[in-house]
């Protein structure tokens, strides 16, 4: 339905005559009364009777009447609307469980200081995040990666243990004592590159599932481990010690496909921590 009309029957309803109506559209009284007969061609009903000095409203008139006014003032605020109103932002993030809470917390504090208006939607990692938090070993292999902080592993050795004693412990020192792996972690190749370079032996005591099992059996004092520092600090029951070789380290950051970046928000979020 052509918005026009309407006003022409708006203003043929609170004017009560065509002529005067023709002057408060600004068109001629033919276009006016063409117009009402198109409205009421297309409703199926009679809106007024027409005498010699002008038109009288009939029921349906007044029914369309407060619909029409209505439906003319929604698309008169339309365009303020638009204007003035700032609508939200959305991003679906995947965060890794493992992570930092101290690194989780900066990066959604940088983000909101920076972004406005953001909405988030936070599930576990997964391809039907549009972009994930995580480290840099667990993204899918054709997703691109933006790293925003590395993270060392620290050699953690139970309490009351000889090596303890060290100033600094040597690789050769590990050799054969009791050493908890986890497999599945993200640096388990890495520390057996460490153990492998003193040239000497190991006892394998464990091989744990995760992190916190790793994290139960070192507290229990059947061996020692390498684990991510901010993990390891705040737990009692063993000591971070220092030691003489590789070290090596975890990188945390962003993964996401290219696609993504379709999406505003997203593309602010990359050239903000690109900078």
């Amino acid at each position: 339905m052509d918005t026009r009309i309407l006003k022409f029957f708006v203003a043929v309803y609170e004017q009560k005559n065509l002529t005067r109506a023709a002057e408060q559209c600004f068109v001629s009284q033919p276009n006016i009364s063409s117009g009402i007969k198109q409205l009421e061609n297309e409703l199926g009903k009679e809106l007024f009777s027409r005498h010699k000095r002008g038109v009288i409203p009939k029921e349906s008139a007044h029914y369309l009447y407060p619909i029409a006014k209505r439906i003319l003032s929604d698309l008169a605020s339309l365009s303020d609307l638009f204007l003035h109103e700032k609508f939200k932002q959305k991003i679906c993030i995947g965060v890794a469980q493992d992570l930092p809470q101290e690194f989780k917390s900066h990066f959604f504090k940088d983000v909101s200081q920076n972004i406005e208006l953001l909405e988030w939607d936070i599930r576990p990692i997964g391809r039907d995040c549009e972009i994930n938090l995580l480290v840099r070993e667990w993204k899918y292999e054709e997703d691109l990666f933006l790293s925003l902080w590395h993270e060392d592993y620290v050699l953690c050795v139970p309490d009351n243990h000889p090596l303890l004693k060290k100033e600094v412990i040597e690789l050769s020192d590990l050799a054969e004592e009791a050493f908890i792996h986890c497999p599945p972690c993200e640096a388990h190749q890495q520390s057996l590159s460490i153990l492998n370079s003193s040239g000497s032996k190991w006892n394998t005591v464990a091989n744990c599932a995760t992190k916190t099992e790793v994290l139960t059996l070192l507290m229990a004092g059947l061996g020692i481990t390498f684990l991510p520092e901010s993990f390891a600090k705040p737990w009692k029951g063993f000591q971070i010690k220092n030691y003489n070789g590789p070290k090596y380290y975890r990188e945390i950051g962003l993964s996401y496909p290219k696609e993504s970046l379709s999406n505003p928000a997203i593309s602010q979020l990359i050239a903000l921590f690109s900078k």
